[in-house]
């Protein structure tokens, strides 16, 4: 290995050595990938150098997600702004945004999880967008559905929100809970988005319908028709989980995000109430609920750091355990598989 300048870090070097940050709590784990948000991290927090593997570099697929995403982002923003302002939809610029989505989650599904969740206040709207479409094609896709198919859900997914170009931005952005006539004014946004989508050619029904029906729910409760069940198109029961696992894990105006783990919980205590108890199954077995390099506090007063999740069980990953958050230091760090320990569990998300 050899020490490197933070200055001198390229994307795809590897981490030869555990990087910590000023006040001891793990910032990098020994074979890591550099990213260009870890070099911003560390550029961050001071730290002058970390040492690298010599001649290893990770293959460039391997970093390009952060790209992908990032396109995402300002194509839903231009797209979204332009029909605020009442200009048409751009539809083949968002259909390329979710062919690449799409290709990414095929080759590798986990590769967005590091970069979901996470956003300020003011963006909310558009990568709110883009992480319900992440999520909406990973499920598809442990559903079994074609390429094709993941395009228009991812396409249906990205769009959801779309109405809310109508809705007037004071009540989007309302701090304190709607009156019931704002709330009426809000719900709208699931008609003006089935307009919008109906009008703009190129798209398929379906793609419209999940605009329309991403607020009705399994029992019939949700609006604006009351569907339930199978009434309800099935791109949309997807989108409705994943739009409201990100809400939950968001900060937003009017609340402080829930962890992960709380928001599946959420989840998994309205099955068959409010969800699709077999899609909600496939969103909880494969979406990341703690990606790796998550740094999690744990009830026994450890700090760690995911470095595998589990696949059937997301809320129970691996976790090595790095520091306590009070008492002596951990010299010798160790991996503690929360599915074999079920008396030990993560009640914080640090980073």
């Amino acid at each position: 290995m050899k020490r490197v300048a933070v200055s001198e870090l390229l994307p795809g070097m590897k981490i030869a050595k555990d990087v910590y940050m000023p006040d001891g709590r793990l910032l990098l784990l020994t074979g890591f990938s550099i990213k260009p948000r870890y070099i911003r991290k560390l550029e961050m927090f001071e730290i002058p150098y970390v040492y690298i593997e010599e001649g290893v570099m990770a293959p460039l697929a391997e970093i390009s997600e952060e790209k992908v995403y990032s396109e995402a982002f300002n194509t839903i923003k231009s797209v979204l702004t332009a029909v605020r302002d009442g200009k048409d939809l751009n539809i083949e610029a968002v259909k390329d945004t979710v062919n690449d989505i799409v290709q990414k989650v095929i080759n590798n599904e986990s590769v967005f999880m590091q970069l979901t969740g996470i956003r300020d206040i003011d963006s909310y709207t558009f990568l709110h967008s883009v992480d319900v479409c992440i999520y909406s094609v990973i499920t598809g896709r442990n559903l079994g559905m074609s390429p094709e198919e993941l395009t228009d859900l991812g396409t249906a997914a990205i769009l959801h929100d779309i109405g809310k170009c109508k809705v007037p931005y004071e009540i989007l952005m309302k701090p304190d809970k709607l009156t019931e006539e704002e709330f009426h004014v809000m719900k709208l946004h699931t008609i003006y988005g089935y307009e919008v989508l109906s009008n703009t050619p190129g798209l398929n029904k379906q793609i419209a319908n999940v605009a329309c029906q991403h607020h009705e729910k399994w029992d019939g409760s949700g609006y604006p028709l009351g569907l339930h069940k199978h009434q309800i198109e099935r791109y949309a029961r997807i989108v409705t989980i994943a739009d409201i696992y990100d809400a939950l894990t968001a900060d937003r105006v009017y609340k402080k995000r829930d962890l992960p783990h709380t928001a599946a919980e959420y989840l998994m205590c309205y099955s068959s109430v409010l969800f699709d108890p077999d899609i909600l199954n496939v969103f909880i077995r494969n979406i990341a609920i703690y990606p790796e390099s998550s740094v999690v506090l744990l009830n026994t007063g450890e700090v760690g750091c995911v470095v595998e999740t589990n696949k059937n069980m997301s809320i129970r990953p691996k976790v090595k355990i790095i520091a306590r958050k009070e008492g002596p230091p951990i010299f010798e760090p160790y991996v503690v598989d929360l599915m074999s320990n079920p008396s030990i569990f993560i009640v914080d998300l640090l980073s």
